[in-house]
């Protein structure tokens, strides 16, 4: 299987990546600067019509949407036991919490980053960030609540819902930290050698 990502660290490319290091796959990187423009090239268009990372190449053939991309590679190599099997209970779990990642939790964490960080002033909506940090506390004391007592999101098996939730949990340290089960998970995906790995220019 020939594998090409277009990728800027920092984006949501870097799930993907990260996924592709944890299943110790052979890939091509194709980095994209977005901020100078790169994505808005007719040829990149052309892969992605809104301009948007992460894309991926499979033998020749393009997909799209971080999500999408990440579930797809953990099924396609069930030996490495990313994704729980369809007949599994664990997978209707496994189908929760990655829908529950880019619904509730990645919306207002878009929302804030959006508006407080990457929008120039004209265009931000300052006003936007409070009631969109109040709906993200919300969703972390869920997830804090699901970690009780639990090394991952499927119990004891890094999986890549994992992946998925603990990716955006990064980008908020300051919120994430004052919840004690958040913070040590974390933590722990942080430490991740496939993790590390993958945030390696």
């Amino acid at each position: 299987m020939e594998l090409t990502l277009y990728y800027q660290s920092g984006t949501r490319a870097q799930r993907v990546r990260w996924l592709l290091e944890e299943l110790e796959l052979d890939y091509q990187l194709e980095t994209i600067d977005l901020f100078k423009g790169e994505a808005n090239t007719p040829e990149y268009l052309a892969l992605h019509p809104l301009g948007q990372l992460p894309v991926i190449i499979i033998d020749g053939s393009t997909m799209f949407e971080s999500g999408a991309i990440v579930q797809w590679l953990a099924d396609t190599h069930p030996d490495k036991g990313f994704s729980p099997a369809l007949a599994s209970p664990q997978r209707r779990l496994f189908n929760q919490w990655m829908y529950f990642s880019v619904t509730n939790l990645e919306a207002p964490a878009w929302e804030i980053i959006l508006h407080r960080n990457i929008l120039p002033e004209a265009a931000a909506v300052k006003a936007i960030i409070p009631f969109a940090t109040e709906n993200l506390l919300q969703v972390l004391t869920v997830l804090d609540k699901e970690l009780k007592d639990k090394n991952y999101m499927l119990d004891d098996q890094f999986s890549a819902v994992d992946i998925m939730i603990g990716y955006i949990l990064m980008w908020f340290p300051e919120h994430v930290d004052t919840f004690s089960n958040l913070k040590s998970y974390t933590q722990k995906l942080q430490q991740r050698p496939a993790y590390l790995r993958s945030k390696q220019h």
